[in-house]
């Protein structure tokens, strides 16, 4: 039976250079997978870690849905966007 262990101490896996380093402001720094495919024209970017809860709400609602910066404002005083997450 394989574990989670056996994969990191994997001397293919390490020629590869298969787990990064990544360090994530929530959770520190660990190594994580890489892309498990190699192309030898098209660079596979590895430079951000997966993003917090909200971290990119004003992305989302001003560049690719088009919300002005007011419109933006008002959906965050009205609690719609935010980085908080709500007890439920």
């Amino acid at each position: 039976m394989l574990r989670e262990s056996d994969a990191y101490a994997d001397p293919t896996l390490a020629e590869r250079n298969f787990f990064r380093p990544m360090t994530h402001p929530e959770a520190g720094t660990h190594r994580y997978p890489s892309h498990p495919w190699r192309y030898s024209q098209t660079l596979l970017r590895w430079d951000r870690p997966a993003p917090r809860t909200g971290e990119d709400n004003e992305y989302v609602y001003k560049e690719l849905l088009g919300y002005s910066e007011e419109a933006y404002r008002r959906f965050a005083e009205m609690g719609h966007v935010g980085m908080d997450l709500l007890a439920t």
